[in-house]
């Protein structure tokens, strides 16, 4: 038989309660006996002083005769009406603990009748030891029984009802307490099943309400995990079967006679073999970079020189669309800035060398970063317009701003800029947009830094990505 954890749950409050129930029964139980036997003992022993106090009273008045004591007590005992609790027998010794006095009948000195045993005492002297026997005094005995019999009984029926109350809302408690493990049951089920949608209800902030928010967490990254499986997958096919088609195409002609396989001829296959490579090391790349086993060889590099190059990669190409390109570096660390234009201008290339600040980076895949951002700057910004890298030297990071008078990307297309293959234009073609894997290595590569990348963008006004990266400690 399966036990679930509503019946072992369970069975855990129903043993304790039947522990503490016990335990309580056995404490009450012989508290109750101890004060009541107790206060029976101080009635007996009052009951014994009294009698020895009579018999005290009868010595000093007969001249401390004990046979005149022995007549008053005989008479005294003969009478005995209904109801009477004079003791049965009276016997006196001495301290030496020889037989003084034995009044009543002979019953002998049986513990059980045995009621009490107190000091004779006149004038200041010991006279003896009384001791009381008789059935006589047994009413306290029966009154003695009967009320903890009495007390028994109400305590342990105090203790079964408040036990069998106690059991249901156990019972109540561990099925209420387990339903959120059996709804996270439920869900698992359904996520065996592939239904990655499933979402278990949280109405509660403990333990439970965490576990149910962290299940629900991570249903939304499996879900999101398996859109963007299937996404890739289609993405990926679709890529390759353009150069493929065009690959086949090419090679088709060429077996069938149609074409000779002239250098000119084979440049196309060429360019499209170059194109699936390119796309197969990006994907390398990429994944390397998302479960965290890329390469990243980082070492102290110069903040200034490493954009100026990066800047100068991009001079001429500039300069064919007439835009202005601009770096501006500001080092906020001395309230210093400087500023270095397009490559007709370098005045100020040597104020700006001069104030080397380091960054702890991985140049190569640095360039890769700068180089996809400012080449997409410079891509898409109209002849005439302008793009401007701007390096904001701080005491802890450095902020890079690569922002151009482009044509701007809708707001609706800016959360899934850096995912894999997407396309804010889908008008563009793979052959002027690349592969579509650009800005998602460059958000990796950022990230493996140990920094932070972010766009902002406005239709019609341009866009502006920012790169946030830790500077060398000093």
């Amino acid at each position: 038989m399966r036990i679930t954890v509503t019946r072992k749950v369970f069975l855990i409050i129903a043993s304790l309660i039947a522990f503490m129930s016990a335990a309580f029964f056995t404490l009450a139980h012989n508290e109750l006996e101890g004060m009541f036997r107790s206060y029976a003992s101080q009635a007996r022993q009052r009951t014994a002083v009294q009698w020895a106090d009579v018999i005290s009273y009868f010595y000093r008045s007969d001249g401390g005769s004990w046979s005149e004591v022995d007549k008053q007590l005989k008479a005294l005992m003969a009478v005995r009406p209904a109801g009477n609790d004079l003791p049965e027998q009276l016997i006196v010794v001495d301290p030496k603990g020889h037989l003084i006095l034995d009044v009543g009948r002979q019953r002998g000195m049986r513990a059980r009748s045995l009621y009490s045993i107190v000091h004779l005492q006149s004038n200041g002297r010991i006279l003896g030891d009384l001791m009381i026997y008789g059935e006589g005094l047994d009413p306290f005995y029966e009154i003695e029984e009967t009320v903890l019999h009495t007390m028994t009984l109400a305590t342990l029926w105090g203790i079964i009802i408040s036990g069998t109350l106690a059991l249901l809302s156990g019972a109540f408690m561990a099925r209420r307490m387990t339903r959120p493990l059996k709804r996270m049951l439920q869900a698992i089920k359904g996520i065996t099943k592939g239904d990655l949608s499933t979402q278990i209800p949280v109405s509660s902030n403990d333990e439970f309400g965490q576990v149910a928010l962290a299940f629900n967490e991570m249903t939304r990254q499996l879900q999101a995990t398996e859109r963007a499986r299937t996404h890739l997958v289609a993405d990926v096919a679709h890529e390759l079967r353009i150069p493929l088609t065009i690959i086949q195409g090419q090679l088709e002609l060429i077996q069938q006679g149609v074409r000779e396989p002239k250098p000119e001829d084979l440049l196309p296959i060429h360019d499209e073999v170059i194109r699936l490579s390119r796309l197969v090391q990006d994907l390398h790349q990429l994944s390397q970079a998302e479960v965290g086993k890329l390469a990243v060889h980082k070492r102290p590099t110069d903040a200034i020189a490493f954009f100026q190059r990066i800047v100068e990669y991009f001079e001429i190409e500039a300069a064919d669309k007439k835009i202005r390109l601009e770096l501006e570096t500001r080092d906020k660390t001395t309230d210093d800035s400087a500023a270095m234009g397009d490559s007709g201008t370098n005045g100020n290339a040597a104020a700006v060398s001069a104030k080397t600040r380091e960054i702890l980076i991985d140049p190569d895949r640095m360039t890769q970063v700068f180089v996809n951002l400012l080449g997409n700057a410079v891509r898409y910004t109209p002849d005439g317009g302008e793009v401007k890298v701007v390096v904001d030297l701080a005491p802890h990071e450095l902020r890079v701003m690569v922002k151009d008078t482009g044509p701007g990307i809708a707001q609706e297309h800016l959360p899934y800029l850096f995912d894999r293959f997407y396309r804010a234009d889908e008008d563009r073609s793979r052959n002027t947009g690349g592969t579509g894997l650009g800005l998602a290595i460059a958000k990796e590569f950022v990230v493996a830094h140990g920094g932070e990348i972010e766009v902002m963008s406005e239709v019609g006004k341009g866009t502006a990505f920012v790169v946030v990266l830790p500077l060398l400690p000093t």
